[in-house]
């Protein structure tokens, strides 16, 4: 049986610290273009199916840990950048109503 890797961050909590995990999937059926997966935590599609393509660049999960790990960090990078874009739009905020109540 195919198996489709994912790589998540498990963030901190009060009495851990912050892990990575990988999710593995099992691909219940194969076409010549996608894979279906499900997941032992259905919630996580919903309680569905999940349609992968094969051969998209990024998809949800990959068919090797090397390609899991390369998505992991283009995504957890793009969510750094938004991060610090979201940062700096709320120093504005913080900025722009600081100074419309002091005049």
């Amino acid at each position: 049986m195919k198996i489709l890797y994912r790589y998540e961050i498990e963030y901190k909590s009060y009495d851990d610290d912050t892990t990575i995990r990988l999710r593995e999937f099992k691909c219940f059926r194969e076409t010549e273009h996608t894979y279906f997966i499900s997941s032992e935590y259905a919630y996580l599609f919903g309680g569905k199916e999940k349609r992968v393509r094969k051969d998209a660049d990024n998809t949800y999960a990959y068919d090797t840990k090397k390609k899991a790990v390369e998505h992991f960090v283009r995504r957890t990078n793009t969510r750094i950048k938004w991060y610090k874009y979201w940062i700096e739009e709320c120093k504005k905020g913080l900025d722009l109503i600081k100074e419309s109540h002091d005049a």
